[in-house]
């Protein structure tokens, strides 16, 4: 199985920020133009910066089998996903982010202990993106 993913270095330790890099940006950007920023604040204490066990589990699955199968329709595309400090944020780019945001809806209401909100950044093009790397 070819990786597709690769840590980006921030120099925080209490961050962990991946990134697609099995893409090709410019051509993704035109495709998908709308930032759909999905937002999860998790509980962090002194010693641990990080999310439990729990709900790095419930968010590989929503990102393994909902975000994948929003890629395979062609609709939405994550290319980054940012752990910092009590904040998930996931950047998924999409044609429609009225109907992306609908999408997760559905799934994300499976389990209620993670709530997210969405922000939404129309003809985003990457910038945001290319911001945090």
């Amino acid at each position: 199985m070819e990786e597709k993913w690769y840590l980006e270095n921030t120099g925080n330790i209490n961050q962990m920020l991946r990134v697609r890099d099995d893409i090709d940006l410019p051509q993704t950007m035109r495709e998908f133009p709308h930032l759909v920023l999905i937002n999860h604040d998790f509980h962090a204490s002194d010693d641990i910066m990080f999310p439990d066990a729990s709900c790095i589990a419930f968010f590989t699955v929503f990102e393994n089998n909902h975000l994948e199968a929003l890629e395979e329709e062609n609709s939405a595309a994550l290319l980054a996903v940012d752990i910092c400090e009590g904040l998930m944020q996931f950047y998924l780019y999409s044609k429609d982010p009225e109907k992306t945001i609908y999408d997760c809806i559905e799934f994300l209401k499976s389990n209620e202990l993670y709530k997210c909100s969405f922000e939404v950044i129309k003809n985003d093009k990457g910038e945001r993106l290319n911001n945090l790397i």
